[in-house]
């Protein structure tokens, strides 16, 4: 063999070797990374599960399943009514027996001194807005209702042409009313006292919101009230006034007091105006608005000074009406409320 041949030969060979000896080295390299994968890998795993089941995580996961279940089993809290509570007035037992509409007859007397504070008493002569007669300079009303008896009286003395109307009675005291019963009873005998005199304590007189009209001559002189215009022209339009003919003939058997065209007695508006339109006397229309009317049931009545409900009450607190409102005592055992709508 030549000697070329033999180093090709031997060039060959020591290639084969090196392949050989690469492959284990190769091998193992391999299977190093494949072990690191595997260790990365478990290791990931693990330190996940530690991330997961960590307090903070559990607690978490906790605090929202209570929260469900609490939200499961807790009702749902309904909305509080939008409707406002309304503004309460309380109602006294003294105030059933002040006001305008209180009723004082044989059977309901007068209470002082519930109406001590609140009747409020002027004198006409040194309070009223012109001049009219008056028969005594020490007569007294209740001031609440002097404008409107000025009004009235002048309304009257227009209509009539004259300047003759005039007060001839007006508040009188239990002592007053005693001496009127006194002296009545002594010149005309106690039935003709029953009949046209209040027994003392008893009398609407007591209340400041009764007056007796009168008719009063330039030369000082009085005539008959009853047989003058002025007493048919009081008879129909005193209501406009908050005024009424308190004891009329056909009411005899229901007032107690005979026939008196001169005895006003102020109940204020839309009272006297609903009392002329149906002819009924106090006692018959105080028996109306408790048997008839109530808060949910009012009487309505329209006047020219504008249109009012009213209704009987015998609750001590009720809600307070909205916008102008009176309340007055029957003098019985309830209150009347007026309300201007």
């Amino acid at each position: 063999m030549s000697e070329r041949k033999r180093s090709t030969t031997n060039n060959r060979r020591r290639k084969k070797r090196r392949r050989r000896s690469r492959f284990p080295q190769l091998l193992l390299t391999i299977c190093i990374l494949v072990l690191a994968a595997l260790c990365l890998v478990f290791l990931g795993r693990t330190f996940f599960r530690a991330v997961g089941n960590s307090p903070a995580q559990t607690e978490s996961v906790s605090a929202v399943s209570q929260s469900a279940e609490a939200g499961a089993d807790q009702e749902i809290p309904e909305e509080p009514d939008a409707t406002p509570t309304p503004e309460m007035i309380n109602l006294t037992e003294d105030m059933i027996h002040t006001g305008d509409l209180i009723l004082v007859n044989s059977s309901y007397p007068y209470d002082f001194a519930a109406n001590e504070s609140s009747i409020g008493l002027v004198n006409i002569r040194g309070s009223q807005s012109f001049y009219y007669q008056v028969e005594k300079t020490d007569y007294e009303v209740a001031g609440r209702m002097l404008p409107s008896l000025d009004q009235m009286i002048a309304a009257c003395d227009a209509a009539m042409g004259t300047s003759e109307t005039g007060i001839t009675s007006a508040y009188r005291s239990y002592d007053y009313q005693q001496n009127v019963w006194d002296t009545t009873s002594e010149q005309n005998g106690e039935d003709y006292a029953r009949a046209y005199v209040a027994v003392p304590g008893y009398s609407e007189h007591h209340t400041g919101l009764a007056v007796d009209i009168g008719i009063f001559y330039s030369d000082g002189s009085q005539g008959s009230f009853s047989e003058s215009q002025n007493a048919v022209w009081m008879d129909e339009h005193s209501s406009e006034f908050g005024f009424v003919r308190r004891y009329a003939e056909d009411k005899v058997d229901i007032t107690g007091i005979r026939n008196e065209k001169w005895h006003f007695r102020y109940v204020g508006l839309p009272h006297a105006v609903y009392m002329k339109q149906n002819n009924l006397c106090l006692e018959e229309y105080l028996e109306y608005l408790g048997s008839q009317t109530s808060a949910e049931n009012p009487l309505t009545v329209s006047t020219s000074s504008g249109t009012y409900s009213v209704w009987y009450t015998s609750e001590t607190s009720i809600p307070k009406p909205s916008g102008d409102y009176q309340i007055s005592g029957d003098n019985i055992a309830g209150y009347i409320i007026t309300v201007r709508v």
